[in-house]
């Protein structure tokens, strides 16, 4: 954190610098003459005569263009510096490492709203906008309406982009909207990312739970699957996905991915995990019972120990295999490195003896 207060520092002085630059070169362009070189005045003096005077003309303008050739040096090398100050600047703007001027960040938004200027250039405007934080509520919104009049859906998935990292209320209604209506699979994908930072409101994880059952894309499902798990945890949601981690009304891709939130957010879930564990011993579907035990690799609740246990020796090589990988999570019980052992020695499937090796290697 240092580090980046250190350079914004540093690049703000690189501005106060320019600034100052700029106006020592006005200051120097106002005292160097209008035409480069001054003209002589005539002598008031009463015995003064051309001949006379003639040595002082010569000799005068002569000093003033040397002096005035320094002059233009300084303004030369001033100038310079003031430009790669600039050009310096203009970079870190546009990277998003230093702040917008308010003069560029005007332009930017009117470039956006600039109904003449090409899609292209209105973007990529937005996405310096983006980059620099400086997205106001007029710009998101004006964002909203250019969405809903896009045709093209890689635009409206470019546009949707730019939106994501607010937390803007104008777009909590818009992107629901996109989620589940948008003809293009990309663009509800990427409405669903930017709903992520509403899902504590329960009109918007109620639309991605429905989502998971309705959703035909398996990328988008992913993205709500994502969005549900590790979107921000209320009390409030924390309580729900218990009761929905317990329910056995619940599918069970619902009730894992409901446990899986919880260890998200840091809640041990030990009345879920137990629940689970006793369904994967209950059940006959091999695929379930393997289902359970990946959703927990990794995981070292000794609700879940003793169902692995078992799990390396199902008939079904899947399960076996699920089994080896999810108990290398346990690494402080001498029992289950045996267990691994004999696993990775004596299993009949080449996968699964691979499976078990690889853990007895992760716990050392």
């Amino acid at each position: 954190m240092w580090k980046f207060i250190g350079v914004g520092i540093c690049l703000l002085a690189l501005t106060a610098t320019a600034l100052r630059q700029g106006q020592v070169i006005r200051e120097l362009r106002r005292q160097a003459p209008a035409d480069g070189i001054e003209a002589p005045r005539p002598s008031t003096e009463p015995n003064s005569s051309p001949a006379r005077d003639a040595p002082w003309r010569e000799r005068v303008p002569r000093a003033v263009a040397v002096a005035d050739e320094g002059l233009n040096d300084r303004v030369a090398v001033l100038e310079k510096t003031v430009a790669k100050l600039t050009e310096a600047s203009e970079y870190l703007m546009s990277r998003g490492q230093l702040p917008l001027a308010n003069e560029k960040r005007a332009a930017l938004e009117q470039k956006v709203m600039d109904p003449n200027a090409s899609d292209r250039d209105r973007l990529q405007a937005l996405r310096l906008l983006r980059r620099n934080g400086a997205m106001s509520d007029a710009m998101i919104q004006h964002t909203l309406s250019w969405i809903q009049g896009a045709t093209n859906s890689g635009l409206r998935e470019d546009l949707v982009e730019q939106l994501g990292n607010s937390t803007n209320s104008l777009m909590r209604e818009p992107m629901l909207k996109l989620a589940t209506t948008d003809p293009n699979p990309d663009v509800r994908e990427q409405a669903i990312e930017n709903l992520r930072r509403f899902v504590t409101d329960p009109q918007v994880e109620s639309a991605l739970w429905s989502l998971l059952r309705t959703e035909a894309d398996g990328d988008v499902r992913e993205q709500a699957e994502e969005a549900l798990r590790e979107g921000p945890m209320t009390e409030a949601r924390q309580t729900a996905m218990r009761a929905r981690a317990i329910d056995p009304n619940s599918s069970l891709d619902e009730r894992l991915l409901a446990v899986q939130a919880l260890r998200e957010a840091g809640d041990a879930a030990s009345e879920a995990t137990a629940a689970l564990a006793q369904f994967a011993q209950a059940s006959q579907d091999p695929r379930e019972r393997a289902r359970v035990f990946e959703a927990f690799d990794g995981s070292s609740d000794p609700n879940m120990k003793l169902p692995l246990v078992y799990g390396l020796q199902d008939p079904n090589p899947l399960v076996r295999e699920s089994a080896a990988d999810a108990l290398s999570g346990y690494k402080s019980d001498p029992a289950i490195m045996q267990w691994l052992k004999h696993v990775a020695e004596n299993d009949a499937d080449p996968r699964v003896r691979r499976e078990a090796s690889q853990s007895l290697n992760d716990r050392r």
